[in-house]
């Protein structure tokens, strides 16, 4: 690559003029701009690659890395530093990270491999153009055709690299798929590939669904996405559909489960109290199992969050296998007695909190019933005092303490919206809980939001269809038909 042209885009006046002369040396075309240190200017020339100092850019080194990238030439980019900052930012702004006193064969292969590289950097309309041999042009449905279709000959390796980055990114169709599919432009097998991509699917996942084979799918993907029809993101963006919601809730739920159980107790795993007998045990344990147990989740493209089922269910079967055997659940308890000041605990608590939460909490669910929602705030607030962190208890008391806000005159939605976030933080990585989930579509309806409503609601009554309000809440929200 030595002759190629490098743009050395560096404030420092005496790294950049030695490396002017460094690389001039190698057989390199490289100029230094200071001035082009903060991103590209007009003027510039055309360069193949550009070295930056991330210790300057910081967290705006993936902004400005793609932003050269956007320019005719598509440089590559390679950057130069050494900070934490630099470091976390390297790898989302995809380029080579090097020391600020990196050795001449380290920095030259470096920039031959972002050469090289180049067109795989990234996938936006004009690197896709330059990859394909076509000359910059405006991003507009003529210019589609033409492109997509050279899109299907270019060198495999290009987007093999660029959809390298992103092989655990979930793939979701943007409104200007549906434009491409009403120009015709995709072939009959393209088109099939492209209704199967529903945006639960990673972009490993999603070069194998067919019927084009792998390297075809690699193409279109890479085509696709350059061009805006498909966006790649790590984490579910569009919640629209109801799988992307689930698989959505499904990650964030098995984050925060493990996050919860660190440190914590068998009780805390199935979620039941130390007064729980055998059959509320396995009441516990199947609807433990309804969210977390592998048959369930492993139906999903969970990507990076898929290693957390494994352990996760086995930590739940040996909390059951203990729990259910009177002698190890003794030898459990002795254990405890010792450690339970080291741990972190919702559910191993004192059976007389236990036994006056669930009064408090009757005499509450009772009152609220009977409209009486200031003493049903106050009875509801004991069972939380009692037993913290309960998700009846919580969820119960937070639609109390709405109803009583908006009483007192605050703005409903404004009301609804606070305790909406505070619940739905309390149940993450927990089991379901019917009467939690009926409280809080009951509150996502008071902040205006219907759908979430509906998809609390469903999972609520999916596991007990007789729950108290849930079905005249169904009923309200069209769920079910009189």
């Amino acid at each position: 690559m030595a002759g190629d042209h490098v743009l050395i885009a560096l404030a420092d006046v005496g790294h950049g003029v030695q490396l002017e002369e460094t690389l001039a040396s190698a057989g390199f075309t490289a100029t230094w701009t200071a001035a082009a240190a903060d991103g590209p200017l007009p003027g510039v020339g055309t360069p193949s690659v550009v070295l930056v100092d991330a210790d300057r850019l910081g967290a705006r080194l993936p902004e400005v890395a793609d932003a050269w990238r956007d320019q005719p030439s598509v440089p590559g980019v390679v950057a130069f530093g050494s900070t934490a900052a630099a470091r976390e930012a390297a790898p989302r702004a995809r380029v080579s990270l090097l020391s600020p006193g990196a050795k001449l064969t380290t920095i030259v292969t470096a920039i031959r491999e972002a050469a090289k590289m180049r067109l795989a950097s990234g996938m936006r309309w004009p690197v896709m153009r330059a990859a394909v041999g076509l000359p910059p042009t405006d991003d507009d449905v003529p210019a589609w055709r033409l492109t997509l279709s050279a899109a299907r000959g270019v060198d495999i390796d290009i987007p093999r690299t660029a959809l390298r980055w992103h092989v655990h990114h979930y793939v979701t169709p943007t409104a200007r798929l549906a434009q491409l599919l009403e120009e015709r432009i995709l072939t009959v097998p393209e088109l099939e590939s492209a209704r199967k991509i529903d945006g639960t699917l990673t972009v490993q996942s999603t070069v194998k669904i067919g019927p084009l084979d792998p390297m075809q799918m690699a193409r279109l993907l890479w085509a696709l996405i350059s061009v805006g029809a498909l966006e790649v993101s790590p984490e579910i963006t569009n919640v629209a559909t109801p799988g992307r919601r689930m698989l959505s809730e499904l990650r964030a739920h098995l984050r925060a489960r493990t996050t919860r159980l660190e440190r914590s107790t068998y009780y805390d795993v199935l979620e039941i109290t130390p007064l729980a007998d055998y059959p509320e045990i396995e009441a516990a344990y199947a609807l433990v199992g309804r969210r977390y147990h592998p048959d369930v989740v492993n139906r999903y493209d969970l990507a990076e969050v898929a290693p957390l089922v494994a352990p996760s269910w086995e930590l739940v079967e040996k909390a059951r296998a203990v729990l259910i055997d009177d002698p190890a659940r003794g030898r459990y308890h002795d254990w405890l007695r010792q450690k339970l000041a080291e741990l972190k605990t919702t559910w191993a608590i004192d059976p007389k909190a236990v036994q006056a939460a669930s009064v408090a909490f009757t005499r509450g669910q009772k009152l609220l019933g009977e409209g009486d929602v200031h003493r049903a705030m106050s009875e509801l607030a004991m069972a939380c005092r009692h037993h913290p962190g309960h998700p009846d208890y919580e969820a119960n008391r937070a639609w109390a303490r709405y109803r009583v806000q908006v009483a007192s005159g605050r703005d409903r939605e404004e009301a609804a919206r606070a305790e909406k976030a505070g619940i739905e933080a309390t149940m993450l990585g927990c089991r379901p809980w019917p009467r939690a989930l009926v409280a809080l579509a009951l509150i996502c309806v008071a902040a205006g939001d219907a759908d979430s409503a509906r998809w609390h609601l469903s999972v609520a009554l999916s596991i007990d269809p007789n729950v108290p309000a849930g079905v005249q809440l169904a009923t309200r929200l069209g769920m079910i038909r009189r």
